[in-house]
């Protein structure tokens, strides 16, 4: 089950795919999508597209499906080499994760952009366990399992920065023009200059009573005028000024 827009996507053992408008729950269309067996869709805001993907033809590859949630029409398919996992779009491109096929390690960030057919890889300085991804304009960022946080450029075509956080568990990195924000399993928010890499600000440790527990997942800090919201293990929700991460 995935919400795309305002249509939720189902898809049965058979392998149907049922488009549900999600404010009436009227079914808008039923059927089975071109090429994929069991479909699983991703979606990302603002993109008005769906996208699932599985292995391509005799296994080498990954075969991309892009589909238009509201009435099922397949916008395009590709073939691209690697086993890819999608994690973002930005300007009509969509970007994946390389992953190793065995441990599932990040080794490179890929942007397909379906206008022009065009593949762009850049490769990793180290593989990263279990990665977070996002992309903000042509830059994603990622942070691995173990606190290691990195910056890459896919119109550059290079890794630009990487820094060891220590954040052995936290959210998926979210940037804005200034800043790289990710939150960790004890509730601290940190700051890294987007350029630099540099860490410029963290707030202090919000455990609660239940500290000696360790959060199954960790929520998105969310940049929003001017300031960055996180929510903490102690169950508070809070907001400090994006413009001074050193006054944290």
């Amino acid at each position: 089950m995935r919400f795309a827009g305002d249509t939720l996507l189902l898809t049965a053992a058979d392998g149907t795919v049922t488009g549900v408008d999600a404010g009436s729950g009227a079914v808008r269309w039923s059927r089975r999508v071109p090429g994929l067996g069991l479909p699983s869709f991703i979606s990302f805001a603002g993109d008005p597209l769906a996208y699932a993907t599985g292995p391509g033809d005799g296994g080498k590859g990954t075969r991309v499906t892009a589909v238009d949630p509201r009435t099922g029409a397949v916008r395009w398919q590709a073939r691209l080499a690697g086993t890819l996992r999608p994690f973002g779009s930005s300007g009509g491109s969509l970007f994946l994760q390389s992953v190793d096929g065995v441990y599932g390690d990040t080794r490179a960030v890929v942007r397909y952009s379906p206008g022009a057919g065009a593949t762009r890889e850049v490769a990793l300085s180290v593989p990263l366990q279990q990665a977070h991804a996002t992309v903000r304009g042509d830059v994603v960022h990622l942070l691995s399992a173990g606190g290691s946080l990195v910056a890459v450029d896919l119109a550059a075509g290079r890794q630009l920065w990487s820094l060891e956080t220590s954040v052995s568990r936290g959210s998926a990195p979210v940037a804005d023009a200034w800043h790289v924000y990710v939150l960790s399993s004890d509730g601290r928010l940190l700051a890294v200059d987007a350029r630099s890499g540099a860490l410029v600000g963290q707030t202090p440790a919000r455990l609660g009573a239940g500290g000696d527990r360790v959060a199954s997942s960790v929520p998105d800090p969310v940049p929003v005028a001017g300031h960055v919201c996180g929510g903490a293990p102690d169950g508070t929700v809070f907001a400090v000024d994006a413009r001074d991460p050193s006054a944290w």
